[in-house]
């Protein structure tokens, strides 16, 4: 009787503490795919903040560098050339160089791009690395970009 009411209390604690530890890291659960990386971005509700960009791209050599990128309510106020001056920032498509401009191309990249390859930040969900190859027919129209240092403000 001793032994059946040892082992009736080892299977209860063992099930405590697997039920304990299921949500354990829920907050940490990896971002996996688009909607959970939007998601968490929108959840932290950041406008304001500075990241490195890296594009490549069809275009000059002075915006395949790495650029630090400034947002102030989700307008780029700035882009600074990382290796050498920017010397066509015309060219620049600020929507692209925006945390949801990214999302916003990643959203329709999903449902008309021939390879689309994202990776998101799993603290604040925004793309790492983000590869986009709209159609294997056409040249020049694959385009990736890379972001680090991310410091919200």
């Amino acid at each position: 009787m001793e032994r059946q009411i040892t082992c009736i209390g080892l299977v209860l604690v063992v099930s405590l503490l697997a039920a304990g530890c299921a949500g354990a890291g829920k907050d940490n659960a990896p971002v996996l795919d688009f909607q959970q990386a939007q998601a968490v971005w929108q959840a932290h509700g950041i406008d304001s903040y500075e990241v490195t960009v890296w594009q490549t791209c069809f275009c000059p050599p002075d915006l395949l560098q790495p650029m630090r990128v400034t947002v102030r309510e989700g307008t780029v106020i700035d882009v600074e050339g990382l290796e050498q001056p920017i010397n066509h920032p015309d060219i620049l498509d600020p929507r692209r160089l925006t945390i949801d401009g990214l999302l916003g191309v990643i959203d329709k990249a999903r449902h008309s791009a021939e390879t689309l390859v994202a990776e998101y930040d799993q603290r604040y969900g925004f793309p790492v690395r983000l590869k986009v190859d709209g159609s294997p027919f056409i040249a020049d129209d694959e385009f990736s970009y890379r972001l680090s240092d991310f410091q919200p403000f």
